[in-house]
């Protein structure tokens, strides 16, 4: 497993976790589904020294469903492919979703898993899947178009927290009183004689105004027995109503082949809704990246709303270390 292989690991938890479905309608029909969704955000990208271009922010379409077995037991399925990266004409300087992972021009399947629900928690069986993590534990400062400062977002990462991962069994609790635990194993490398490449663990709480969580991942590298890399996050948010504050702090310990490449990373947000129609969010986040890879960032974006599914934004970012942007565009959802 090579050193980007391994930081690109995510812990993910089940989206099933998340998405309801009226108790009625689930009674009344065997299979809830398929239900088409999408969303296509277009516009224009100008990034220091180099010329503006045409970017897909995002474009994403898919299928997901709920068939009910009985009266213990459901299957929720959800199959998504995103098209930024067959869209998109990525170097250095920029990113797009499923570059990562994908050669230039390609289709990425950003998710493709299934989920068994009972009263007693969630099993995940995802071949491919958005991180859980980074949904839960950094949601409060991921509140941009383009600068998202995850790990796999290029000269603009921030965090070491990836966005997307793959090959991940998890189990999710029920809640109680708010709070839930999520767990996971992750094998995405199939010939480094090792089963569990990635154990993972977090406790979120969201309740109310107030959400919150803290998790930690272990990861097992070729270069040492047993677990060198690891990381330890959290987050914690609370909305005041037209006002949402957020946070992250994020530590990571590298210790493989005996280099100590370990680096801490935070960030602050604070995002408001002045009127149905107008909204903003301003953040800040640096990290502490040994050498003269240390950088930070601070971003703001306005958003118009047109309606629910439909909203124009305008988005700046300076960086420290790496080229600063601008961003423009229309987001459409179905």
């Amino acid at each position: 497993m090579t050193t980007t292989t391994r930081l690109a690991l995510v812990p993910l938890a089940p989206l099933a976790l998340f998405l309801t479905i009226p108790a009625q309608a689930v009674a009344e029909v065997p299979h809830a589904g398929p239900h088409f969704s999408g969303t296509l955000s277009g516009g224009v990208l100008n990034v220091d020294d180099r010329d503006t271009d045409l970017w897909a922010f995002k474009a994403e379409a898919g299928v997901d469903g709920l068939y009910r077995v009985n009266d213990d037991l459901r299957i929720r399925y959800e199959l998504i492919g995103d098209f930024a990266n067959a869209i998109n004409s990525v170097d250095a300087q920029t990113w797009t979703p499923g570059a990562h992972a994908q050669e230039e021009g390609e289709i990425y399947v950003r998710t493709a898993r299934v989920f068994l629900l009972t009263d007693y928690g969630s099993l995940g069986l995802q071949p491919r899947a958005p991180s859980g993590f980074w949904g839960q534990i950094y949601r409060n400062i991921d509140t941009f178009e383009y600068n998202r400062l995850h790990k796999q977002t290029g000269q603009n990462a921030i965090f070491g927290q990836p966005e997307q991962g793959s090959d991940v069994l998890s189990y999710g609790s029920p809640t109680f009183h708010g709070f839930r635990f999520i767990g996971a194993v992750l094998t995405p490398d199939n010939h480094n004689d090792e089963e569990l490449d990635v154990v993972t663990g977090r406790l979120v709480y969201d309740q109310g105004p107030l959400n919150a969580g803290i998790g930690h991942t272990r990861i097992d590298t070729p270069a040492d027995d047993g677990y060198d890399l690891t990381r330890t996050s959290f987050g914690l948010g609370y909305d005041f109503g037209m006002i949402r504050l957020g946070g992250v702090y994020e530590h990571n310990d590298d210790r493989a082949d005996g280099m100590d490449r370990g680096f801490e990373a935070w960030g602050l947000n604070a995002s408001a809704r002045f009127t149905d129609a107008w909204s903003a969010s301003l953040g800040y986040a640096e990290n502490n990246k040994p050498g003269d890879a240390d950088n930070s960032n601070v971003t703001g974006i306005v958003r118009h709303h047109f309606n629910d599914q439909v909203y124009a934004f305008l988005e700046a970012a300076t960086y420290q270390n790496s080229d600063d942007n601008l961003a423009a565009g229309i987001s459409v959802s179905f």
